[in-house]
Parts: C-alpha cells; structure tokens; sequence
C-alpha cells in the first residue's frame, strides 16, 4: 500500500492552519472540478486526491490521527519489511465475532473507479477502524458540491455451519461498528458453495453527497456442524460403537445432512475404521452431494449394570486364557 502524503497534495505545510487548508482546498477543488474540465481524466483524479486530502485534514479529529501515522512514516517507523513500502498491518485492528457465532472480517473490494485511495480506506473509512462506521454512520466523506462519489463495495466474510449452510434459508449476521453494532438478515441458497459471495445492494460504504452506496459482500466459509467436517469434496463424521457392535457387527440408524439412514458396521471393525456412503455428502458445483465417510470410533457404555461387568470379568478371562491380551 502506498503512504498518502496529503500535505504534498494540497501543496501546504503540515503546520498549515484550518482556515489555510480550507482555502487552498476550495481553490484546487474549483480548478480541477469535473464541471470544469469535462472529459479530463488528469484533472478527474487530481479532483479525487484533493477532495481525499480535505476529507482528512479538514477534519480536526481525523487530521490529529493522521498527523501520528505521518510523524511516525517519516521517521521510517512503520515501513515495510520487505521493502515494499507502508504496511498497514500496524495499525489495524483484530477482526471481531459477530453477536450470532459468526466470525467476519471487512476487506475491500473493487469498487467504483471514484473511490479514494486504499490508504483513506484502512485509516479513515475502509478496511481498518473507520469502515464499520462509515458503512453504518452513512458518513459524508466530503465531495465538491454536487459532485457524487460512489461508496466502495464491501466484503465481509462470514462463517457458516454446513448443515445450516446445506439447508439455506433465512440468516443473520451481526457487525460490529465504533459506534454500534447492526444486525442485517438474509437469505442463503441452500447448498451454496465455500467462497461465493452473496451481494447486498447499498450496504457497503457511503457515498459522498449525491453519489451511489457501495454494495456488502458476505462472503461464505464453511466450517464444522454437528459433528460433519470436510475432507476434500467430502464430509466426514465420527460415529461411536460399543465393543459387542464392533466385534459382531450390528446395524445402527445416523443422520446425515438430509436424511437418517440404516448402517451396517462389518464385524471385526476397529478404531478407525472408515465406511464411506456415495450421494450423502455436501453438494458439489454440478448439484450433485459429495460422499460421506463414516470414522468408527469404539467407545464404552457409561453406565454397566452388574450382569454387563460380570459379562466383561468372563471376557477378560477367556482373553487370558486365548493369548488375545498378547496381540493388542
């Protein structure tokens, strides 16, 4: 990301005064005016930079803010490692969980060509502190009068169960802003896929004056429900047995995503042990659901009547007298 030097935009002092910084802006914003120079790309963006600088320095709180990032930028404080240039990764803030489990993380995406530069949106209404109040707060950021500039369009990642996401339907997510939180409802197709995106009109950062809302991505993760976790296209659930199910075999009844199904456990099965069921998994691009791989894992009953520990007692025995133990 590159540092924005908003002084050397304006063509001012940082110890310029508030009256200065609003003259010299007015007289740029005149000059350069998309009115006044229709059709001049040069002069679009050079509008666009000015406008940026003011909405910053123009403003008393923001200005201090920025005034920190630059002392410290020019001291060569928070530059990158690698050499890259400024790294913002200093600055910003851990990413919240939302009220309903779902954790989420704003990231920009590719919004409208007026936008401001990436540098305004992590410090003063993007990706870091100042974008959740931004997108709720319906903030101005400061546009030339009567001249719109788009919000920029929103990601946020949310993370959804499987079984709830398999199902779709009706959900919520709540975000978290500097002054509040909201909680925004919608709709997920049943099935959908990790990394599509569902878009929200209007509810991404806001506009300047007259000019268009950005739009809010969620952005969907899948992650582990109910006992089903993926490996690959699959899903895998572990399935307890006791010791007697997993020696003679038996059939038991298990839930998958849809439906409850009849299993048959071989005998002999161990620990470990997969069973993999085709067509009961999660759904693939194509609609068709994935396979199901069962894990077997052999538990003992948390409870023995008398009769079940004199049953284990003559078990041991016969054990012993086999030579069984010696193999485990």
């Amino acid at each position: 990301m590159d540092f924005k030097d908003y002084y050397k935009v304006l063509g001012i002092e940082k110890s310029a005064t508030a009256e200065e910084i609003k003259k010299t802006y007015h007289k740029l914003a005149k000059k350069h005016h998309p009115d006044t120079n229709p059709g001049n790309i040069a002069s679009e963006e050079k509008f666009k930079e000015i406008s940026e600088a003011n909405e910053v320095l123009g403003d008393k709180e923001k200005r201090a803010q920025y005034d920190g990032i630059y002392d410290d930028m020019k001291n060569g404080r928070y530059k990158s490692d690698t050499g890259a240039g400024f790294d913002p990764s200093m600055y910003r803030p851990p990413n919240g969980n939302s009220g309903d489990g779902y954790k989420y993380s704003w990231s920009s995406g590719n919004g409208d060509e007026s936008n401001f530069s990436d540098f305004f949106n992590t410090f003063f209404g993007g990706t870091g502190g100042g974008m959740q109040d931004d997108i709720f707060g319906r903030r101005d950021r400061g546009g030339y009068a009567g001249y719109g500039t788009a919000g920029q369009d929103i990601t946020a990642k949310v993370e959804l169960g499987v079984k709830k996401a398999f199902k779709g339907g009706e959900q919520t997510v709540t975000l978290q802003a500097e002054n509040g939180t909201k909680t925004i409802r919608f709709k997920i197709p049943a099935g959908i896929q990790a990394g599509e995106k569902i878009k929200l009109s209007g509810l991404g950062s806001a506009p300047a004056r007259n000019g268009k809302a950005g739009d809010l991505y969620l952005e969907i993760a899948l992650v582990p429900e109910a006992g089903f976790s993926f490996d690959g296209s699959d899903l895998v659930k572990t399935i307890d047995i006791f010791p007697w199910q997993a020696a003679l075999g038996d059939e038991i009844q298990i839930s998958t995503l849809a439906e409850k199904l009849n299993v048959k456990i071989p005998k002999g099965i161990q620990t470990g042990g997969k069973l993999r069921i085709s067509a009961r998994g999660y759904p693939t691009k194509s609609g068709k659901r994935g396979a199901l791989t069962l894990i077997v894992r052999i538990a003992n009953p948390k409870q023995l009547s008398d009769d079940m520990k004199m049953l284990y007692r003559q078990m041991a025995e016969l054990s012993n007298d086999s030579g069984n133990n010696k193999n485990i």
